[in-house]
């Protein structure tokens, strides 16, 4: 008995000890880590400020856990936008933008396992010549011994994952200084004369030169007023023999009847991933490949053919570097 009694003292002790140890540690934590990317603050802020372009940088994804499911809730990109998920190996979390400063920082609040543990965290962008990001997160680990001791962990627990997040955020963002600006946007519904006509890679100067002649000829004879730049809608798209069926395309104010090749159109207003593309028409390959990564990293569907919307006249500015165009995808 007396052997029973001392070996339950020393167990008291010990936990104890562990106690008395537990609040004589740290009731703070604070993870950071910090890498140079060579890249435009934009450029950075806009894959860090929206929650669903986090999937192309972070290793907390699908790749990690396959059970995971993935839910953004309020305006991606603003103050109060949440993004969630579950998932065997994930667990249960959330994170709120709970501050947004363009091109400067993101801050969150971050929690798990329904609130039992929480953390702020922040994503500073500081300018230079290489644009340093830090991504810190930091806690109150509360009166309890157990997250007292779980604070000795959180080091080696996040900072892995940050270091990994900003190494795969520096290749992507590195890579992305060659793509054009990229911006979602709204458009509008629109009238347009239209002559819909077909081009082989070495027939769309004169086949589109020809369409647009005929469509001012319709405006200047009906006195229409037109509204926007010229633009060619792609209806079909053979990329092995690179032949295209074109809607061919001039905005207008309002048109009535008119005769030939040409016809009134309207197009719906709808949403659209925009590049914005100087150079010669010839040499766009970059932009379409820059807007359909951008679609398969958001998760957006194509809505119909994308669009060409010729901002700069060639027949007025003879430089074709800096002809300026714009080249949309419709997205659902």
């Amino acid at each position: 008995m007396k052997t029973f009694k001392k070996i339950l003292y020393w167990i008291l002790a010990i936990i104890a000890l562990l106690v008395i140890v537990a609040y004589l540690l740290p009731r703070h934590y604070k993870v950071e880590r910090s890498i140079y990317i060579n890249a435009d603050n934009n450029l950075i802020y806009n894959l860090v400020s929206n929650f669903k372009k986090w999937d192309v940088w972070v290793p907390w994804t699908h790749e990690m856990d396959s059970t995971a499911v993935f839910e953004i809730t309020g305006e991606d990109g603003w103050v109060g936008a949440t993004w969630r998920w579950n998932g065997k190996k994930l667990g249960e979390g959330s994170m709120t933008a709970t501050e947004l400063v363009p091109g400067e920082l993101l801050a969150y609040d971050l929690s798990f396992s329904k609130g039992k543990y929480k953390s702020k965290g922040k994503i500073i962008l500081n300018e230079g010549d290489s644009c340093k990001v830090t991504w810190t997160d930091e806690g109150d680990l509360g009166n309890c011994p157990v997250d007292r001791y779980m604070g000795l962990f959180m080091e080696k627990m996040m900072g892995p994952g940050f270091e990994d997040g900003l190494k795969k955020l520096k290749k992507v963002a590195e890579e992305r200084k060659s793509w054009p600006r990229i911006e979602e946007i709204a458009m509008p519904e629109q009238v347009a004369l239209v002559i819909r006509d077909s081009a082989g890679p070495s027939e769309y100067e004169a086949v589109m030169g020809c369409a647009f002649g005929e469509l001012m000829n319709v405006i200047q004879q009906k006195k229409l007023k037109q509204t926007g730049a010229p633009f060619a809608v792609y209806v079909r798209w053979d990329s092995l023999t690179m032949f295209s069926v074109m809607d061919i395309a001039i905005p207008v104010e309002k048109a009535g009847k008119v005769t030939g090749r040409a016809t009134v159109k309207t197009f719906p207003a709808q949403k659209g991933v925009k590049a914005i593309y100087f150079g010669p028409y010839s040499q766009t390959a970059n932009a379409y490949y820059a807007l359909m990564q951008y679609c398969k990293e958001g998760n957006m569907e194509e809505a119909g053919g994308p669009w060409e919307i010729y901002i700069t006249d060639p027949m007025t500015e003879k430089d074709s570097m800096k002809w300026e165009t714009h080249i949309v995808f419709p997205v659902k």
